[in-house]
């Protein structure tokens, strides 16, 4: 794994949030445990209580996050500002592969992040095949202009507002490490749709060989006296011998609300490659 943008998507999003007023940052369980990182991390329990309250007064600006790091300006009680950072490892090449591949063969974790939640079996079975999507500790590296050396005020008010931005879209996880939604949607469905023509298929190599066998005609003396006979059903159609490409939804024309084009494209390739299969398997 590495720090900083160096070979990663450069995507960046920005938010600022309004003072909380909640006693808790953080409701999702993942959102918890970004903030267990940090406080596992820091060695001055005071540091972050001050920075939990610079979070709640709206000290800190809008949040920037991309892939290694996330930005923010945090004003102190008396006005002054600093830039604040906290850097975190994105995933490697190898690890971005071992969790779409696991990411293509469960729907159900696909459907999750979609519908912006992060279940612990997702976690888990990330974990299973050696990726740590959730920071641990020591991981969240402070970087402030105050010119601390450990996590202060202002790295830790950072540290609580991105448990808000978790708390509704696991997605600024995934950008941190590395990937943001629209790629990782995109390397999602071309993984998919590479489960449909995976070589070794025994039920698309026999569907092709039908498909390839000569048909041979009938004699005109046979036609002629079977014309009065009704002629038993046609045979199925052989199976395709490749699932289709599903439309392109990303037209000039805006979503309805609550839609999203990306997501219902994923699905929708998700679902031509697994009734391929099950036609193949009929």
């Amino acid at each position: 794994m590495r720090r900083g943008t160096a070979g990663a998507d450069r995507s960046v999003r920005s938010r600022r949030c309004p003072p909380h007023q909640g006693r808790g940052f953080a409701t999702s369980w993942w959102g918890r445990a970004w903030l267990q990182a940090l406080e596992d991390t820091a060695l001055d329990g005071q540091q972050l209580k001050q920075g939990r309250q610079l979070a709640r007064k709206g000290g800190v600006g809008a949040v920037s996050v991309r892939p290694g790091r996330i930005t923010a300006m945090v004003r102190d009680r008396d006005g002054t500002a600093h830039r604040s950072d906290v850097l975190l490892q994105q995933l490697g090449a190898g690890a971005w592969d071992r969790f779409l591949d696991m990411a293509v063969d469960r729907a159900g974790h696909i459907a999750a992040l979609l519908d912006r939640e992060m279940p612990p079996h997702l976690v888990e079975d990330a974990a299973g095949a050696g990726v740590e999507l959730l920071p641990g500790i020591g991981d969240l590296e402070p970087e402030c202009t105050c010119g601390a050396w450990d996590h202060c005020p202002h790295t830790g008010a950072l540290c609580y507002q991105v448990a808000r931005l978790l708390d509704e879209d696991p997605f600024v996880l995934l950008l941190m490490r590395g990937r943001d939604e629209r790629r990782l949607l995109d390397e999602l469905q071309v993984r998919s749709a590479a489960r449909a023509i995976r070589p070794g298929d025994g039920g698309a190599a026999e569907a092709t060989d039908d498909a390839e066998r000569e048909v041979r005609g009938v004699p005109a003396g046979e036609a002629f006296g079977a014309a009065g006979i009704l002629p038993p059903l046609p045979a199925p159609p052989w199976p395709p011998r490749r699932r289709g490409l599903g439309p392109s939804l990303d037209t000039e024309t805006p979503p309805a609300p609550g839609i999203d084009p990306a997501a219902l494209e994923v699905l929708a390739a998700d679902s031509a490659v697994r009734a391929h299969r099950m036609l193949l398997d009929a």
